[in-house]
């Protein structure tokens, strides 16, 4: 794509000197056309250009500001945070209370070309883990005509694990459907629409429901303090009853115990990820290949060959660029290749199957054969959850292998107390043996899998070029990995 030119200022502190400063850089653009004209310009300008940006509010002397004005009229750029927020009070220099009162000014801002803004958002003024007395400004910026990115795929969170209101709510639920898949298997005749695998189903989407809700409830403390915090500092500075003394001071005094609580949050990651390497850095492990793992950017597919498309065509028309077309694309040749076989006669395909099985010399004997016939049981299940592997990426549900193995620990640890519990293990068996027994009923989702295109070589716009790697839920591979224990 096409190169982003960044210019980072940090501008004097002086106002005679501030305004040289910017008709020194007005002179060095206008000296030599040649030079690419900044796309953004960001840093500490120690200067503003309204009012508002000060705490107590009050204008910057002239001369600096229009020299300012000058060089951004030149260079086509605008203020994205002030643009944005046209009346919002913020800012990201706190002078101390006992040497300056506590005002505070907006001097750090990000400037962007004016053809550019609307490829920017995400505009924030935001506290950083490291003592410092300015605020960090931000914006993400994305290329005209790049993919759409979705916020990804939800994955059950390890810490939740350990909440009392989901362990509960799994207990009950998990019961209620243990009971009632016990209820059905009972009957004499099997209900296509209402049976274990669909209780099996609204189990699994009701404790996700639950998971994901009290996901966003269990935030660590300090998080939750920030978050407060935040919320506090936006009400007082832009809550018009106050009056701006009050506000300078309430403001000053937030601001301070914004940024203490920043560095302490930081300053307990940095001990933890320390001690995490003391104890695993010089171990060969999860912890030692991931840190000495290359860190590789995301694969994005940006665009594919449309299907049919023209070889002689070299316009970009050939090629797709909304992101759902190019999955539907990608969806659509795998879906063909899978169904894509070549048709053997009858006559000809079962004589040959014949001759390949008569050379088979090795066959089950009759007591394998009867084994082989009966359905798992419930260690085939304990043993092939107990060879899952942690830390593995889960299917579409998002549930990984550590929530049934949390599960089935819970109800030994209860079962050994004489106390009640959930039996997950006894519930998996249910639904397996039902599926052997009837196959998988459409509309569980139960073999269902998302797929990830993995570029190989050649032409990255041809999805031909890409192998497919497709991930299904943990209770498919736990049944499966049974399935093949027994064998």
């Amino acid at each position: 794509g096409k190169m982003t030119t960044v210019l980072g200022v940090y501008a004097p502190n002086a106002p005679l000197e501030n305004a040289a400063f910017w008709e020194t850089i007005q002179s060095f653009f206008e000296a030599d056309l040649r030079i690419p004209r900044p796309d953004i310009m960001g840093g500490d300008t120690n200067i503003v250009e309204e009012p508002i940006d000060r705490l107590p509010s009050r204008p910057d002397p002239e001369a600096p500001t229009k020299a300012l004005d000058l060089l951004l009229t030149k260079l086509r750029l605008v203020d994205g945070w002030r643009k944005t927020y046209p009346t919002t009070r913020a800012y990201t220099y706190t002078q101390l209370r006992n040497a300056g009162g506590g005002s505070q000014s907006r001097i750090d801002r990000i400037y962007i070309r004016r053809d550019k803004f609307a490829q920017a958002y995400d505009w924030q003024i935001s506290t950083v883990g490291i003592s410092t007395d300015h605020r960090m400004v931000s914006v993400r910026i994305t290329q005209e005509g790049a993919p759409t990115t979705g916020p990804g795929r939800w994955v059950w969170p390890a810490h939740i694990n350990s909440d009392k209101d989901l362990t509960e709510f799994i207990h009950k639920r998990g019961t209620q459907t243990l009971e009632a898949a016990e209820r059905t298997a009972n009957w004499p005749t099997r209900d296509a629409k209402s049976n274990i695998q669909t209780l099996w189903a609204s189990f699994q989407s009701d404790i996700r429901d639950k998971a994901r809700a009290r996901s966003k409830i269990l935030i660590p403390k300090a998080v939750a303090e920030i978050k407060k915090l935040e919320a506090d500092l936006e009400l007082v500075l832009n809550d018009p009853t106050i009056p701006e003394e009050e506000v300078t001071l309430s403001a000053a005094l937030l601001t301070e115990r914004l940024a203490r609580t920043h560095v302490a949050k930081h300053d307990k990651s940095r001990i933890s990820a320390k001690i995490k390497n003391r104890l695993e850095g010089e171990m060969i492990g999860r912890y030692w290949t991931a840190v000495n793992k290359t860190k590789k950017p995301r694969d994005v597919l940006r665009r594919l060959l449309k299907p049919g498309h023209d070889p002689l065509d070299n316009t970009a028309a050939k090629y797709e660029t909304d992101s759902q077309k190019m999955a539907t694309i990608a969806r659509n040749y795998h879906n063909k290749i899978q169904k894509v076989r070549r048709d053997t006669a009858p006559d000809i395909r079962d004589p040959t199957i014949e001759v390949v099985l008569q050379r088979i010399v090795r066959t089950t004997t009759p007591e394998q054969f009867d084994y082989l016939r009966k359905q798992l049981t419930r260690d085939d299940i304990e043993l092939a959850l107990k060879m899952s592997a942690n830390n593995k990426a889960p299917g579409l549900n998002g549930i990984p292998y550590e929530v049934w193995r949390m599960l089935d620990s819970r109800f030994r640890t209860k079962t050994a107390q004489s106390k009640p519990a959930f039996d997950i293990i006894g519930l998996l068996l249910l639904l397996f043996n039902d599926i052997e027994s009837h196959g998988i009923t459409p509309g569980t989702g139960f073999s269902k899998s998302w797929m990830a295109p993995i570029y190989k070589k050649n032409d990255p716009a041809d999805i031909v070029n890409y192998r497919p790697i497709s991930l299904l839920n943990t209770d498919y591979k736990i049944f499966t990995k049974a399935l093949t224990i027994k064998l």
